[in-house]
C-alpha cells in the first residue's frame, strides 16, 4: 500500500511515520510510504488512485488540511483520508471529504491499528459479490455480505449493513438482485440475511447483534425451512 503522510512539522511526521512502519512490520504488510512538507507538492505529486491512505495534519503551512483534502477529493473517490491534529475541534469538518478517522497527536500503535482496521472495514474485496443500486441518483455498489436485512417503509427499501441507505425500488425488485440462498424474506415488509440470524423464536429471528425481525404467519414455514436448511449447509 502507497501512504501519504501531509504535515509541515517534520518531527510529528517523522513520529507519525515511526508508528505507521511499526504497525506494517507488526502485521506483515508492504508499505510504502512519502511524506510531503507542504499541501502544495502534496497536490503536485498526487493522482487518482495513487495513494490508499493519506494522512492530513490540520494546519499545514498557512493553509488548512481539509482545503488540501477537498481538492484530492475531487480527483479520487476512493482514497482514505485521516486528519491528524492536537485537538478535535476540526474533526467535524472531516465529514466534508468522508474522512475514515481523526487522530490526535502523538498518533499510537493502538490508534494505527484502528486507522486499519477501519479501513479494511470499508474497502470491499475484490471478490466480494456487490450489488449496484441508485442512492440519491447516482449508482452505488454495495456488498452483499455487509447487508444484514432490508425494510419497507413507505415506497422504500432501507438496506441495513455497515451504513444504512434508504433506495427507491419496490422490494420484489432488489430480491432479484439478491442470492435467494442468502436471503430470506420474514415479512411483507422485512427481508434478513440468512447469516446474521443468531436464533429463531415462535415469531422472529434474533441476529447476531440482538436486533429482532418479525416473521410474518404467512412466511413461518418457509423461514423455518429455510433457516434448518442454511444451519445443515454451514455446520462448523
Amino acid at each position: 500500500m502507497r501512504i501519504a503522510i501531509v504535515d509541515d512539522d517534520a518531527k510529528d511526521a517523522g513520529q507519525l511515520r515511526g508508528v505507521v512502519e511499526a504497525y506494517a512490520m507488526v502485521r506483515e504488510m508492504p508499505v510504502e510510504i512519502d511524506v510531503f512538507s507542504s499541501g502544495e507538492n502534496f497536490l503536485r505529486a498526487f493522482e487518482p488512485k495513487k495513494y490508499g491512505l493519506v494522512f492530513f495534519d490540520n494546519y499545514i503551512g498557512t493553509g488548512l488540511g481539509i482545503d488540501f483534502a477537498r481538492k484530492a477529493r475531487a480527483l479520487d473517490e476512493e482514497a482514505a483520508f485521516v486528519f491528524v491534529s492536537m485537538s478535535p475541534e476540526f474533526a467535524v469538518s472531516g465529514f466534508k471529504v468522508r474522512a475514515l478517522h481523526y487522530l490526535i497527536k502523538p498518533a499510537t500503535f493502538e490508534a494505527i491499528a484502528e486507522v486499519f482496521e477501519r479501513l479494511w472495514r470499508h474497502t470491499p474485496k475484490p471478490e466480494d459479490p456487490m450489488i449496484e443500486v441508485l442512492i440519491e441518483r447516482q449508482p452505488t455498489l454495495i456488498p452483499i455480505r455487509s447487508i444484514r436485512y432490508i425494510e419497507v417503509t413507505a415506497k422504500n427499501c432501507c438496506i441495513h449493513g455497515e451504513t444504512d441507505f434508504t433506495i427507491y425500488l419496490p422490494l420484489e425488485k432488489l430480491l432479484e438482485l439478491l442470492p435467494p440462498e442468502e436471503f430470506i424474506r420474514t415479512h411483507r415488509s422485512f427481508v434478513v440475511h440468512l447469516t446474521y440470524i443468531q436464533s429463531m423464536d415462535q415469531n422472529s429471528f434474533v441476529l447476531r447483534d440482538n436486533g429482532i425481525i418479525p416473521i410474518g404467519r404467512t412466511y413461518l414455514k418457509e423461514c423455518k425451512s429455510a433457516y434448518i436448511e442454511f444451519l445443515a449447509n454451514h455446520r462448523p
